[in-house]
């Protein structure tokens, strides 16, 4: 599952296991510091379809959801 799966709820914790998608958007994970094995909480995603704000370490991040759907993950 990636990142916009509705299962997973604000609070949950998941663990990225790989990426997908457009080569453009898995560098910019990358270099945000997202790699696999990297365990994420989640903490809400803006109204309307926004950005979804997640932490890990000490770092917060609002992930578009191009960005979001390349990150796959598994639940903890």
């Amino acid at each position: 599952m990636n990142l916009l799966d509705t299962s997973i709820k604000p609070g949950h914790t998941v663990e990225i296991t790989g990426f997908a998608g457009e080569d453009i958007f898995r560098e910019r994970l990358h270099e945000m510091g997202l790699r696999v094995g990297t365990v994420l909480t989640i903490l809400g995603r803006a109204p309307f379809g926004g950005p979804l704000l997640i932490r890990f370490n000490t770092s917060f991040l609002a992930l578009r959801n191009e960005e979001a759907a390349c990150a796959q993950v598994q639940q903890n």
